[in-house]
């Protein structure tokens, strides 16, 4: 059951347990009395989950800090079509050749490449934006939803990972994961040679959208407690946007999906997270600085 190629003493084995885990189309629905069939992919599945249980415990939490909650849900829809924006533009630019060949596969969005940055970038600037231009809180709303976008995130990674995207780097820890034939790592590795054709796995890699997953519920957890003893205004959302950017950074040097073209081989997301952290880092300094002179006085 196990091919006996090898990548740094690595070995591709076809596990029952990998075929179980990795489910690209969650559920295939036949309507009765037709040949119609529904596919409902793990990928949408899971972005559908994050947005109505991001949206609704946002609102609800919204509502209980005082917010208005009919400005809460306006902002969440504006929000909703920027990140849904900003996720397809960023896959497009990071891959213009294929949607230039297959422009209709950018209105797809049920077949997922939904880049996760590029959807946090315009979802934060839709809100951002609406909320300015309403004269709100613009803090006071995202601290509330701060907490519910890192939980969306960690369900997100788990469709991620039933899809079999995202994939991490090689690996020979105990927790490696092999990806069945026909998978993205599968056809990864076999593009590189690193297994043959009539491989029945992908060599072990790096789990990295479970990585994620735990990780960005770990941040929920946090955020919400920081929440209930913030100092300031926009604490617990800029220290979530720090730690995102840090903690992105660093896991994306793991991931073997990822196009590194760019200067000093980083991939465009670690570009990203270096534009973003300065600016994060000052507003931050600037607000605990602001709140420090209050104290004082």
């Amino acid at each position: 059951m196990s091919s006996k190629l090898t990548r740094q003493g690595l070995c591709a084995e076809n596990t029952v347990e990998v075929i179980r885990v990795m489910h690209p189309v969650l559920f295939d629905v036949t309507i009765p009395f037709t040949d119609t069939r529904i596919l409902i992919y793990s990928v949408f599945f899971a972005i559908t989950c994050a947005l109505m249980l991001g949206i609704y415990l946002g609102t609800r939490a919204a509502e209980k800090e005082g917010l208005p909650v009919q400005e809460a849900l306006n902002m969440t829809f504006w929000g909703l079509i920027s990140l849904i924006l900003g996720a397809r533009l960023y896959a497009f630019f990071e891959n213009p050749a294929f949607y230039y060949a297959h422009p209709i596969r950018f209105l797809k969005l049920w077949e997922g490449s939904l880049a996760t940055y590029g959807g946090a970038v315009g979802g934060v600037a839709g809100c951002v934006l609406y909320l300015w231009i309403k004269r709100l809180p613009i803090y006071r709303f995202l601290d509330v939803y701060v907490p519910y976008g890192f939980l969306g995130l960690g369900i997100i990674r788990v469709g991620d990972f039933l899809n079999g995207t995202a994939f991490g780097k090689t690996s020979n820890l105990p927790w490696a994961v092999s990806f069945p034939k026909g998978s993205f790592a599968y056809q990864y590795h076999l593009n590189h040679g690193w297994i043959r054709s009539d491989a029945l796995s992908s060599l072990p890699v790096h789990p990295t959208q479970l990585y994620s997953a735990i990780g960005c519920l770990v941040a929920a957890g946090l955020l919400l407690y920081i929440n209930k003893r913030r100092s300031f205004d926009g604490q617990p959302f800029l220290l979530g946007a720090l730690g995102y950017i840090v903690v992105r950074f660093l896991a994306d040097f793991l991931r073997d999906d990822l196009q590194r073209t760019l200067p000093l081989g980083l991939a465009s997301t670690q570009w990203v997270s270096l534009v973003l952290f300065l600016p994060v880092v000052c507003v931050l300094a600037m607000k605990w600085r602001m709140r420090g002179k209050e104290v004082a006085t």
